[in-house]
């Protein structure tokens, strides 16, 4: 027990060393700077990512966290860093919308044969547009801008092919399928259902209901108890959450991933019916974490993944645990994921603090850091879109 507590004072210790060497300020210094436009040799540089964007090294999930992390750091900040996190939530916007970013939807093992191609929106896919409306849903926050709304987007397959959308439409076929499944879920790839994508148009509905645009409460209801009533306690271990559902089959992948309960558990905290369900949650999270691993990180991929076989490492899956622990009241937690992980990884290089680690997953995992810090400074994604 001694040998224990002296581990976490040590823990506590580099943390807050490593803290004094993270501005939130910096961070949004990043961030505007890696969301816009850069020159070619920068863009290669940090968006080079995530080969054929098939699987959980894709960009879209570093752009998302990357404006979920500006949204968290701006929530208490003057005008003039509302100012900066709406252009970096623009930013990832823009990025959302490039062809490179959602292509892979026109694959033909995913949708590209589908009558509906090249839509990468229509059916499915939840793991790209439940992020596109979370961040649609920010943007509108931050700034009370309603283009999105009232001009709508378009996503530009060739030059004489585009789809067009509006944030409602979006919305629409969401909710159409959410209606349409028995969970009361969306799913990714094809026919595969995962906990962590799902939390994001429900979070982003809050948003949107407290904007004034309508009310989902009843689809978030039929999706969480059918969500809590399957995906615990996965049967070989490895988390709090079965890694996913296969719909067809009715059959579940019976194991879990630490970086996958932490990006679950983060986002469920910001929009749960009972908080209280969102923190025990957490707490059975937290009991399974392997702290032989996270005493040094490693940025080696190992073990299973969120998006298995593709593994992730035990650096990424820290910065991703350590921001679900700030959300759910686990300071000690955090502290003790994020002491080592700042000590191995962060740096300050080219006049900008960040994670050095694998390109990529570099930016996604740093943008988690920062949103960790923002949360121990005292945000709450939670408050913002309910109130409580």
């Amino acid at each position: 027990m001694a040998v224990k507590r002296l581990s976490f004072i040590l823990a506590v210790a580099v943390a807050g060393l490593c803290h004094a060497g993270i501005e939130e300020r910096d961070a949004l210094d990043f961030l505007d700077y890696v969301t816009g436009p850069l020159p070619a040799a920068e863009e290669k540089e940090w968006w080079n990512i995530g080969g054929t964007q098939h699987g959980i090294f894709a960009k879209r999930y570093s752009i998302a966290f990357a404006g979920y992390a500006a949204a968290a750091i701006g929530m208490r900040g003057d005008a003039e860093t509302t100012n900066r996190v709406g252009r970096i939530l623009d930013n990832c916007v823009q990025r959302m919308l490039r062809r490179d970013a959602w292509a892979y939807s026109q694959s033909k093992s995913y949708w590209g044969k589908k009558p509906w191609a090249p839509d990468p929106c229509y059916r499915e896919n939840v793991m790209y547009t439940g992020h596109l409306l979370q961040l649609l849903a920010f943007y509108e926050w931050f700034t009370h801008d309603r283009k999105y709304w009232e001009m709508g987007f378009d996503f530009v397959w060739k030059a004489d092919q585009k789809v067009h959308y509006t944030v409602q439409r979006l919305i629409d076929v969401t909710v159409e399928q959410m209606r349409e499944n028995p969970s009361g879920g969306v799913t990714c790839e094809p026919g595969l259902l995962f906990f962590p994508c799902n939390n994001h148009p429900h979070y982003a509905f809050c948003l949107f209901s407290r904007l004034g645009h309508g009310d989902w409460s009843a689809d978030a209801a039929k999706w969480e108890a059918w969500a809590l009533a399957h995906y615990p306690s996965p049967m070989m271990g490895g988390g709090a959450l079965k890694l996913v559902y296969h719909v067809r089959t009715g059959m579940f992948y019976p194991r879990g991933n630490p970086g996958l309960d932490g990006w679950s558990t983060l986002w469920y905290e910001a929009w749960a019916r009972d908080r209280a369900t969102a923190l025990d949650l957490w707490k059975s999270a937290a009991a399974k974490i392997d702290w032989r691993i996270y005493a040094d990180p490693s940025d080696a991929v190992s073990g299973h993944g969120c998006c298995d076989p593709q593994p992730v490492s035990a650096a990424v899956s820290a910065a991703f645990l350590s921001a679900a622990a700030r959300a759910c009241d686990d300071p000690e937690t955090a502290a003790r994921l994020e002491g080592p992980l700042d000590a191995k990884y962060l740096v300050h290089r080219n006049g900008h603090v960040y994670l050095n680690l694998n390109r990529d997953w570099r930016i996604g995992a740093t943008a988690m850091r920062f949103t960790s810090l923002a949360l121990e400074n005292g945000s709450s994604f939670r408050h913002l879109a309910i109130g409580r």
